[in-house]
């Protein structure tokens, strides 16, 4: 799932993602040539290339070059203009008004401010529905208008503390390609199969030729982008149905990198000499989530704070850390990361690993014991705690943290069942029916937090539903929070109410937050110009600055 970021990282930890930015020769040391394609590997599946729909990572980091963004973050991790050449803001920082560069989307046609200004007020149209997911990029704007082909300004109703960071997201669509499949009621946002109609008009960097959600994926260069021509042809994306095949292709050469390394290998695959392994800091959080919504018939004790702070002892962190992560993580209690520092809310520790306080927090609230040792609820409609938990396949290590899980639950009382689905069918496992959330007990899975902390607090809000939600949480004292942090342009009154939103999510436990992971690529040998990990769904420049050496 995925992300946005911050205005200024302070300067701790900016330095310590730099750090972990590779060590690849410089283009003057090496002999370099453009032309060619990068093969990249997979194990996570395209889930769609509707942006309106998909909420996989690997999607977002193909509209992150497919599309024009007003900005994007440079390799020393500032904000900086991508499709916007400068940008000025009005006193009252209710007016933004962009100039952007000509360009020309893959079809030939022009590419203006136009087509960002009807993006933008289709979000806003429809922002309680199926433009839903897209509506954090631009909160709080009321209006986009493009005066002319180079001019886009965009009006607020309240200054806003980070506008930039919410628009390195915003996607510019086609205009002429999307109004017309709108449709009534904007379901044609939805509906819309960009992959089946190919190529995929794209207005970045690269556009899509072939597109195969379990087979290779083809992006090739956009003859009319607006900025430096990127030195490879094309970028070819392979899916594997596991991290085993995956790391074999690389060790074979039939790939160039991989996205992301089994953390079990991790440590050993560099030692050939032909491959460089990349570690820098992560931005995925691991967790489990419970099915939140009030209108839910089934299993209704889960929806009860307490029950969930009594299981919140039932997870041993250390035995995922070590076992499934190799150590290549580390334990958390909220969805913000330190890349968000100092957003994120140091006083708040992960629950204790502790199956005897599970168990007596278990016992005074009443969840006794069967003869098969499986505990049940009370009162006159008592039942099994017999709980079923959907998780994704495309997310590596999920049985493994699944199983150690289900097995420190069976010792306080608890069975668990895993429900393993594709990503895409996971989600609607949890969403279903018609986005009301009304079947699903629990989940594992993951999320993307970036640098600033907007994107990641706005996926349990109310408004989310049938959106970013996969816990159906809704609180209206955090959602009235989200608003307000995001309007409060003093750091320090912004990082109060920052942390204050988070201490309600530990309060309410829709999550219970695992670990937080490192980010692990590999590169054969033979490539320069790679850029830190963690910016590739969030830049242009990985891909731009790939260079083949000879």
């Amino acid at each position: 799932m995925n992300a946005r970021r911050l205005l200024c990282l302070i300067a701790l930890a900016l330095a310590a993602v730099a750090t972990a930015a590779p060590a690849s020769p410089a283009a003057s040391e090496k002999a370099v040539k453009d032309g060619g394609i990068v093969r990249m590997g997979t194990t996570e599946p395209f889930d769609s290339m509707n942006p309106f729909v998909a909420f996989q990572a690997i999607s977002y980091e193909v509209f992150t070059n497919v599309y024009p963004v007003l900005v994007q973050y440079d390799t020393h991790f500032k904000l900086i203009g991508d499709w916007a050449k400068s940008w000025t803001t009005s006193k009252d920082g209710l007016t933004w008004t962009f100039k952007v560069k000509p360009g020309k989307w893959s079809d030939g046609k022009p590419l203006t401010a136009d087509d960002a200004a009807w993006t933008g007020n289709t979000i806003l149209k429809f922002k309680k529905g199926a433009a839903a997911s897209l509506a954090p990029f631009i909160s709080h704007a009321t209006k986009l208008s493009a005066p002319d082909p180079t001019t886009l300004v965009i009006k607020y109703d309240k200054a806003v503390a980070n506008v930039l960071p919410q628009l390195e997201q915003f996607f510019i669509l086609p205009r002429h390609v999307w109004e017309p499949i709108v449709g009534s009621a904007a379901k044609g946002l939805k509906d819309y199969d960009p992959g089946a109609h190919l190529p995929i008009v794209g207005g970045g960097s690269f556009y899509v030729t072939k597109y195969d959600k379990k087979g290779t994926t083809i992006l090739t260069r956009n003859p009319g982008y607006y900025g430096t021509r990127p030195h490879l042809d094309a970028v070819g994306i392979s899916w594997f149905a596991n991290s085993d095949a995956m790391i074999a292709a690389l060790k074979s050469n039939d790939l160039d990198y991989v996205d992301s390394v089994p953390q079990t290998v991790a440590t050993t695959l560099g030692k050939s000499g032909d491959i460089q392994v990349i570690p820098g800091p992560g931005i995925e959080v691991r967790d489990f989530g419970f099915n939140s919504s009030p209108k839910k018939k089934k299993n209704r004790e889960l929806l009860d704070p307490k029950l969930r702070a009594a299981l919140s002892h039932a997870f041993d962190r250390k035995q995922m850390i070590d076992v499934v992560w190799r150590g290549l993580a580390q334990p958390r209690a909220t969805l913000v990361t330190p890349l968000s520092s100092p957003y994120m809310n140091t006083k708040l520790q992960p629950e204790k690993y502790d199956l005897a306080l599970a168990n007596s927090m278990l016992d005074k609230l009443g969840y006794k014991r069967g003869s098969d040792g499986i505990r049940r609820t009370p009162g006159a409609n008592s039942h099994p705690m017999s709980y079923g938990v959907i998780t994704p396949t495309s997310v590596q290590g999920i049985n493994r943290e699944f199983a150690i899980v289900r097995d420190s639950f069976q010792k306080i009382g608890v069975k668990l069942t895993q429900r393993s689905y594709d990503a895409t069918t996971a989600f609607t496992e949890i969403t279903k029916p018609n986005n009301k959330y009304l079947d699903f007990d629990m989940m594992m899975w993951d999320w993307l937090g970036y640098f600033d902390p907007d994107y990641i607090l706005s996926v349990v809000g109310c408004d989310q539903y049938g959106g970013w939600s996969d816990t159906a949480y809704c609180n209206p004292a955090y959602d009235k929070l989200y608003q307000q942090q995001g309007v409060t342009l003093d750091p320090e009154k912004r990082q109060q109410i920052v942390w204050k939103m988070q201490e309600i999510l530990y309060r309410d436990k829709p999550y219970i937050q695992l670990a937080q992971l490192k980010l692990v690529y590999a590169f054969r040998n033979g490539w320069t110009g790679i850029a830190p990990p963690i910016l590739n769904a969030s830049s242009k420049l990985p891909w731009l600055n790939l260079q083949k050496t000879s």
